[in-house]
C-alpha cells in the first residue's frame, strides 16, 4: 500500500499488521473497526482522518507529512503510539484507552480527552493550554513540564497534578 492516494475512502473491519503505507496520502478516509499494528507511516499524509473503534498499537504518527496531519480519535484503544513533536491542536479523542503513549513536545492546545483513560501516557514539554481533561482518567500531567494555561481538569482526578510538584499531601 505504498505511495497510494486514498480520498473519501472507508476501510471496515480490516487488519493493517507491519503494513508499510510510506509515502501515502489518505485524505477524509475512516477508519472503522480495524487493527493498525507496527504500521510504517514514513511521510504520509493524514488530512481529516477518523479512527473509530480502532486498536492502534505501537504506531509513529512522527514519521507523518505534518503539513497533512488532521485526526479524530472515536472509541479507539491507542497503545504504545508516539505522537511526540505534532501538531495536533483541536484534535479530538472521544471515550478512547490512550495507554502508554508519548506526546513529548506535542501541540495539543484545545484538544478534547473526553472520557479518555490517559493510564501511563508521558506528557512532557507539551502544550496543553485550553485542553479538556475534566472527563479523563488516569492522566499523570506535571504542571511543571507541560504549559496548561487554561486547561480543565476535575477532582478527584486533578489531584494528580500535585505529584509533579514535589510537595507532601496530608490528608
Amino acid at each position: 500500500m505504498k505511495n497510494k492516494e486514498f480520498i473519501t475512502k472507508t476501510f471496515k473491519d480490516e487488519q493493517f499488521v507491519n503494513t508499510d503505507f510510506s509515502g501515502s496520502e489518505f485524505s477524509e478516509c475512516v477508519f472503522d473497526h480495524c487493527e493498525l499494528s507496527l504500521v510504517n507511516l514514513t511521510n504520509v499524509g493524514l488530512k481529516a482522518v477518523t479512527f473509530r473503534n480502532c486498536k492502534l498499537i505501537g504506531v509513529d504518527f512522527t514519521k507523518c507529512t505534518i503539513n497533512f496531519f488532521e485526526l479524530v480519535f472515536e472509541d479507539c484503544l491507542i497503545d504504545t503510539c508516539n505522537f511526540s513533536g505534532l501538531p495536533m491542536n483541536k484534535t479530538p479523542f472521544i471515550d478512547c484507552t490512550i495507554r502508554e503513549c508519548n506526546f513529548v513536545g506535542t501541540n495539543l492546545e484545545d484538544v478534547v480527552f473526553d472520557g479518555c483513560n490517559l493510564e501511563k501516557t508521558l506528557f512532557h514539554n507539551a502544550k496543553l493550554d485550553r485542553a479538556d481533561f475534566s472527563s479523563a482518567k488516569h492522566y499523570a500531567i506535571n504542571p511543571v513540564a507541560n504549559s496548561i494555561k487554561g486547561a480543565k481538569f476535575s477532582l478527584p482526578d486533578a489531584v494528580s497534578l500535585l505529584a509533579g510538584l514535589d510537595i507532601e499531601l496530608i490528608n
